[in-house]
């Protein structure tokens, strides 16, 4: 379909937006468009968070598609007398981690030609019409929130693909808004500097240009530079590290980017994780230079997310929260099971049940994303 075209170039704007709060309506839209929407907004299951799902405080702005202001306004302005029943019927729905889901599967049809909501926001808004997508970022769960109005009809369960394939690109979007929005964009700055995590600029071959301090303070102890390039100093991690740059260096040149992330090891146990996302226009004259940003996080001084918080994010249960603890610890399943005495079959069962509950599908997805559960250590 022509829409599918389109996505690249939508997701690429997402991009420029994570480092430019005022670009996400316009990128929202464009996303939007590209995936057969009438409007979109994303948002994180969390009040305290910038980009919270109640609008009703209007004291930090949300991120909504530029074609939804109106329907924003009207949503405000009447919703105390007609609450949107979807709400509390989500928390009742049995899904994965990473789901889509549609306006079918939560409201009937008579419910939808009597409910207030419907009658007094959907129907006179022109979005009748809704599908969202969830997945887990950090301890909190995202969603972006699609809209169609009547003319162009409901969304459909079989269309889920094609909307779940933007969940990997929003996490890395989302990922790198909430490290930038704590610290100030002014592009006079050296904002690598002002990072709290590694970050190297490569070209478009993948060589490395300038990284900030964090980076350069991992070289020597896990990681080197060789003849311009990035290296890891465990011959396997480097096979990984390099196969993951030149995927993304293939990318910008076919597209899409369906770069995942890696670990790197370190005497034997994970140590660091890369991830590398791709620099749009926009963002690389902000950084004055670079095609890529290669992000590392350091396993080491970041304490583990607790197996309650785990337990409670993915709704694991008591063995697979120890299990997804020490993983994110940096353990591999051998040495994990080991700690847990756990025989290895039974790790590998309760690895694949933490798997699906998260979304992810290896062991270094998994870890990317429960690094991002982590916090700083005090020393």
């Amino acid at each position: 379909m022509a829409a599918n075209r389109a996505i690249a170039p939508a997701i690429e704007d997402c991009y420029d937006a994570a480092f430019e709060f005022g670009r996400w309506p316009e990128a929202l839209q464009n996303l939007a468009d590209a995936l057969g929407a009438t409007s979109c907004v994303i948002r994180a299951c969390d009040d305290t968070h910038p980009f919270r799902s109640d609008q009703r405080k209007r004291t930090t702005p949300t991120p909504d598609s530029t074609e939804h202001a109106e329907f924003s306004e009207l949503w405000l302005n009447n919703i105390e007398g007609a609450p949107d029943p979807r709400c509390e019927r989500l928390r009742l729905l049995a899904k994965p981690a990473t789901c889509f889901t549609v306006e079918d599967e939560l409201t009937t049809p008579e419910e939808r030609r009597f409910l207030p909501y419907y009658q007094e926001i959907a129907l006179p808004g022109h979005r009748e019409w809704w599908a969202a997508v969830y997945f887990v970022m950090k301890k909190h769960k995202w969603f972006l929130s699609m809209f169609r109005d009547a003319r162009s009809g409901a969304f459909d369960l079989s269309e889920a693909d094609h909307f779940l394939r933007v969940v990997p690109d929003l996490r890395r979007i989302i990922s790198l808004a909430e490290k930038i929005w704590k610290v100030s964009l002014d592009p006079t700055l050296a904002v690598l500097d002002q990072f709290n995590f590694g970050a190297a600029l490569l070209d478009r071959r993948g060589c490395l240009l300038r990284c900030n301090e964090r980076a350069d303070a991992l070289f020597g102890s896990g990681l080197v530079v060789r003849h311009g390039r990035i290296h890891a100093a465990d011959r396997e991690s480097d096979t990984r590290l390099q196969r993951m740059i030149g995927a993304a260096v293939a990318s910008a040149l076919d597209g899409p980017f369906p770069v995942e992330p890696e670990v790197i090891t370190r005497d034997g146990s994970f140590w660091l994780v890369a991830e590398v996302v791709p620099m749009t226009s926009f963002v690389r004259d902000l950084f004055n230079g670079g095609d890529f940003l290669l992000c590392f996080t350091d396993l080491v001084r970041e304490r583990a997310p607790s197996e309650r918080l785990l337990g409670q994010t993915f709704q694991l249960t008591a063995a697979e929260a120890r299990l997804a603890s020490s993983l994110s610890s940096g353990d591999g399943i051998d040495a994990a099971s080991a700690r847990l005495a756990i025989g290895r079959e039974t790790a590998r069962t309760q690895l694949r049940a933490i798997l699906a509950k998260t979304g992810t599908h290896r062991q270094a997805e998994l870890t990317a994303l429960l690094s991002r559960l982590r916090t700083p250590s005090e020393h």
